[in-house]
């Protein structure tokens, strides 16, 4: 780790959809994970290890906010930012990320709270002076976790704070146990904060808002937003609607289906022991130390070196490209690029996490063997989500795009076939709402060497 950045399987086809990526690459066993993963995922049972593990990769990424390094194909420096999304039918036990969520973000939310009796006690100061009495200034605060149900405007005063307080954003968290409650009772300002998603995915992509009034907050910020939201299948649908999927939503979401619990026992998740509390306690402490100086400011941004595993990424990338170009799969040739950058982005919190570990901070070929193993299980596991649940209406999507494109006027020349004849040629001219006689068109094709005369009244294209 160091203080700047580094320089430079088959498919089984799918009715008559599109082929379908194969998880043939499992998770390391949950002994051999970094800290806190160790913990969580050891005691899942076995149908819930991997939803635990993609459970706590949003949160952790939350603390560990300073955290940057680069991706092979992308100039500017990434930072650990996830957008997840566990998916299941009515009780069927996606209620599991609720613990998850609270072990890893408990001590955040404890500096929260005192943040927010802060701003309360100011509030109650102003409710109960006098009308010329002189306040003090305001309560300078950063508070990370944000309810579901937050306004557009308070998101961004949220966003601006630590930008106003320590002079660099951090990254903002909000996890909700029923997506549907928010989509429902705050479906405006939601669809609002679904368009800042899409921006807050990316480092250094800014939003900004300029509202007129003085109980607004007007404000351009680099908005760093994480996110895990719980959802059933049919709230999950109108959340991911068709502008979220075309506008790219989907593609940097991190989902997770946990699929029929039909005839299932209740899962049961083993209680954290003490020793198990006591080590991810320590590890939290370590990341957000990594985060909060000593002097009430926050660290500078640190970097992690990942070269060592961009050749793996671009093989990766290269094998999935080809497989879309073979099949013809638009779904398949959008949707990896995004899996590939969430992947590497938890393969580089990993190896953050395992170099926290080790005594001397530094990284063992055994390490990086399980961190090439991390990113290619989620790499395919991530793409696999995508394709199952918005494959065929991504690919439906594009499809009436294209044929809405073929069946617009374009021009006279691109509508007419290889070979056409006179009378086809006046029927286009009608169809396009075009006044040149026909002849003018063919006298200027042929004298440009675009056509050529079969007969009388016969030709072709050239």
């Amino acid at each position: 780790m160091s203080t700047e950045p580094a320089q430079e399987t088959l498919f089984d086809p799918e009715e008559d959809f599109q082929p379908k990526p194969k998880a043939v690459v499992a998770l390391p066993h949950y002994k051999d994970l970094p800290p806190v993963f160790r913990q969580l995922v050891g005691n899942a049972p076995p149908k819930f290890k991997t939803a635990t593990f993609i459970a706590a990769v949003a949160p952790l990424g939350c603390l560990a906010t300073r955290l940057r390094f680069y991706y092979p194909f992308d100039q500017g420096p990434m930072a650990p930012l996830f957008q997840t999304i566990i998916c299941s039918d009515q009780s069927g036990g996606k209620s599991f990320a609720r613990n998850v969520e609270n072990v890893i973000m408990a001590k955040q939310k404890a500096r929260d709270n005192e943040q927010r009796r802060q701003e309360q006690a100011y509030r109650e100061l102003k409710q109960t002076a006098a009308k010329n009495e002189k306040l003090p200034d305001p309560p300078k605060t950063a508070i990370i976790c944000c309810p579901v149900s937050i306004s557009i405007a308070q998101l961004i005063k949220r966003a601006d704070s630590p930008v106003r307080l320590y002079g660099t954003p951090l990254t903002l968290w909000t996890f909700t146990e029923e997506l549907a409650t928010a989509t429902e009772t705050n479906k405006r300002a939601f669809s609002n904060i679904k368009s800042i998603m899409r921006t807050a995915y990316d480092l250094g992509s800014e939003y900004g808002v300029d509202y007129l009034g003085e109980n607004t907050y007007s404000a351009t910020v680099d908005i760093l937003y994480n996110t895990m939201f719980c959802t059933t299948p049919s709230a999950l649908d109108d959340y991911m609607d068709k502008k979220a999927i075309e506008g790219g939503n989907c593609t940097r979401t991190i989902i997770y289906d946990l699929g029929s619990q039909l005839g299932d026992e209740a899962p049961v998740f083993r209680r954290i022991t003490e020793e198990q509390q006591r080590d991810i306690d320590h590890t939290i402490d370590q990341i957000m130390a990594g985060t909060y100086a000593p002097d009430g400011t926050v660290n500078p941004e640190f970097y992690v070196d990942m070269q060592w595993l961009w050749k793996d990424v671009r093989t990766w990338c290269s094998q999935k490209n080809l497989e879309a170009v073979k099949t013809g799969s638009l779904a398949l040739g959008t949707f990896f690029k995004r899996s590939s950058v969430s992947a590497f982005r938890i393969a580089t919190l990993c190896q953050y996490l395992y170099t926290l570990e080790a005594a001397d901070g530094e990284l063992t070929p055994r390490h990086k063997r399980l961190i090439k193993q991390i990113y290619h299980a989620m790499a395919e596991q991530i793409l696999s989500g995508m394709i199952d649940k918005w494959g065929k209406r991504f690919e439906d999507l594009q499809y009436k795009r294209f044929e809405l494109y073929d069946h617009q006027p374009r021009d006279l020349f691109s509508n007419l076939p290889k070979a056409f004849d006179r009378e086809l040629l006046r029927e286009t001219i009608k169809r396009l709402e075009l006044t040149t006689p026909d002849w003018v068109f063919l006298s200027k094709w042929n004298a440009k060497g675009l056509i050529k005369r079969l007969s009388k009244n016969q030709f072709q294209k050239l």
